[in-house]
């Protein structure tokens, strides 16, 4: 069976950028002022410059929750190369400081499909939390959040509290996978990060659905056949 996702802990990516050299991590705490924390080093290890599409969730000032996806993280990359706006770490942290006042030890992590971004907040008031900036959009949009929320106390509780949205999967069968190997790839996705995704009825009956109607007369068994995986 084909290999189309690697993971870190529950979360499941396409392949990302060869792990950061000591010197790139050196340019990005000298420019940064601080030391990158353990958590961060070992996620830039497996998931250097990844896009994870996975959901968290921002709680609102009156109360319930707003969900929002934070997919593409920035890359610790060659420091010789680096420029402002070039999605990665050092160059993100060079763009924000053009912004004088951007506080001093925060550093812009990953952002959404437009403006709004993740941080993490390594000031002593901080102490290593995770921040999301949300770019107001118009009411029309549905969005409520808006502005600076603290959505974990460190990056280690962010990861894990990441997750696949089961709207999102449903809507994937039956909108976007179009082909054969799109369906074993979703497969492989959710056996990652939705590990019991088997035991939904509804996400099960589905993929079956698409299973037949994309690979009708395909003998191939790396096709991921639901009956012959455990739950």
């Amino acid at each position: 069976m084909t290999s189309y996702y690697h993971s870190y802990r529950h979360l499941a990516f396409e392949p990302a950028l060869p792990a950061p050299a000591p010197a790139d991590i050196a340019a990005i705490e000298a420019e940064l002022g601080a030391a990158l924390p353990a958590a961060l080093l070992d996620f830039l290890q497996a998931a250097n410059g990844a896009v994870i599409e996975y959901s968290c969730n921002v709680a609102l000032p009156g109360g319930g929750s707003e969900q929002l996806s934070f997919a593409s993280w920035f890359a610790a990359g060659d420091p010789d190369t680096a420029t402002p706006g070039d999605e990665t770490l050092l160059g993100e942290l060079r763009l924000a400081r053009q912004d004088l006042e951007f506080p001093a030890l925060m550093l812009p992590l990953a952002r959404d499909g437009g403006d709004s971004m993740l941080y993490l907040d390594l000031s002593a008031e901080g102490d290593g939390r995770v921040l999301a900036w949300v770019r107001e959009l118009p009411a029309w949009t549905g969005r409520r959040a808006q502005g600076l929320h603290q959505l974990a106390p460190s990056l280690d509780t962010y990861l894990n509290q990441l997750y696949i949205d089961r709207a999102s999967v449903l809507d994937d069968l039956a909108h976007s996978v179009r082909q054969p190997w799109h369906l074993e790839a979703t497969a492989q996705w959710l056996d990652i990060g939705l590990p019991r995704w088997r035991s939904d009825p509804e996400i099960v009956s589905l993929f079956k659905r698409r299973q037949q109607q994309l690979c009708a007369g395909v003998q191939d068994q790396s096709y991921p056949a639901i009956r012959e995986r455990p739950i």
